[in-house]
């Protein structure tokens, strides 16, 4: 059975997924429209939990059921769900989960200009237009769901889960590549998040050497599936 879940958000094994879940719990509660947050439970035990946010849902659970997943998907308008294992649906994308621990510091506050970081990572990731990315961004970033980062080096996005992080983007300017400055911008990125575990998602043909020189280790593959 799913259910709209309107409290606080159950206990799960740590997951790349359960941060981006996390961060939209942190940023925004349980009190808007435009995102909901759902749990299935089987013979009384919660085996999934979910975000749905215009359209696009992130799932956890390993030992869920995914066909009653899928069709509730389809019934409320999904377009794609994230999910850290196979479901029965056209993959749109894939790549691999990345994982490293680290001893949290104190992160210093930090300058930000989110126009600067979206024209900088916009000519590496495909974004959406600047007037739907930045509210979602600056709203995360004030209510500790998330950290923007720019200096010369580049612009890095992170996401805040409890205790927990995803590097959301990295982007390197293009005259700095490979001169090791890639590295200092992820480290200055893991100090701001100021978390013991973090996560990252490279794309199948991505710069999984970069994380991986830098201590991350590959923990698990990850798609986004299309609902419909």
């Amino acid at each position: 059975m799913i259910k709209l879940l309107n409290d606080d958000l159950p206990d799960f094994p740590l997951s790349a997924g359960l941060v981006r879940i996390q961060s939209l719990y942190r940023s925004y509660g349980t009190g808007f429209d435009f995102l909901r947050f759902y749990y299935q439970t089987i013979d009384d035990q919660i085996t999934a939990i979910m975000s749905i946010m215009d359209g696009n849902a992130t799932l956890v659970g390993a030992n869920s059921d995914h066909n009653e997943i899928i069709d509730f998907l389809k019934v409320i308008g999904a377009n794609t769900v994230y999910f850290e294992d196979e479901l029965p649906l056209e993959i749109i994308e894939s790549g691999f989960v990345v994982n490293k621990s680290v001893i949290p510091i104190e992160a210093k506050v930090k300058e930000y200009n989110l126009s600067s970081i979206y024209d900088i990572m916009s000519t590496y990731f495909t974004l959406p237009d600047f007037d739907i990315w930045y509210p979602d961004i600056s709203h995360r970033i004030r209510h500790n769901g998330a950290v923007a980062i720019s200096n010369k080096i580049g612009a890095s996005i992170g996401l805040k889960g409890d205790n927990c992080a995803l590097i959301s983007g990295i982007c390197i300017d293009r005259m700095k590549r490979k001169k090791g400055q890639g590295s200092q911008l992820l480290q200055e990125l893991i100090d701001t998040l100021s978390s013991r575990e973090i996560y990252g998602l490279v794309d199948i043909n991505g710069p999984i050497e970069f994380y991986t020189k830098n201590g991350f280790s590959i923990v698990s593959e990850f798609s986004t599936y299309k609902v419909k």
